[in-house]
């Protein structure tokens, strides 16, 4: 795994990242996953993206282990939280989470596949209800639960993973 990691890296700091879909190899870990989201996460280039959000003496955090990772940004780059949520095929979904570079106000949430060498966006298809941006989406970094809160820090409901999409949990 640690060998995937180190290509993905060096393919991205020498910009020679696969041009087509079907050469991206499988990732395995959340930081493969990091480095294989879509440009329009990021106003940091490749080698920032790497070097400068993933240092954690700036508080960015890379917990393999657990399929978890956060990526500080700063006035304008957003942070990026990753989380891993694993189907029963050995397979992930992929959470991406993100707030518009001058807030965090709001919430974006998208999630992803791993399909034919790209990412595919699944969110629609994974969640029992629409993302609301004024909500607040906590990613967990132990378990399988998303938080969901109001901007009052307000219990608003749960969405509980189970195995190929999220389920609703209120109260």
């Amino acid at each position: 795994m640690r060998t995937l990691s180190l290509f993905i890296l060096v393919a991205l700091l020498s910009g020679k990242a696969a041009s087509t879909t079907v050469q991206t190899p499988q990732p395995h870990t959340v930081l493969d996953y990091y480095l294989l989201l879509p440009k329009k996460y990021f106003e940091a280039n490749d080698e920032e993206r790497v070097k400068w959000m993933l240092d954690p003496r700036r508080g960015a955090i890379v917990d393999v282990k657990n399929g978890y990772l956060y990526a500080p940004g700063d006035g304008a780059q957003t942070d990026v939280y990753v989380c891993l949520f694993k189907k029963p095929d050995g397979s992930y979904l992929i959470a991406v989470k993100t707030h518009p570079p001058d807030t965090d106000e709001y919430t974006y949430l998208d999630f992803y596949v791993f399909r034919e060498g790209t990412l595919l966006d699944v969110t629609k298809t994974v969640l029992p209800v629409n993302v609301k941006e004024e909500l607040k989406y906590e990613l967990p970094r132990y378990g399988t639960t998303i938080h969901v809160k109001n901007n009052s820090g307000r219990k608003i409901y749960d969405l509980l993973w189970a195995s190929t999409r999220f389920t609703l949990k209120r109260g």
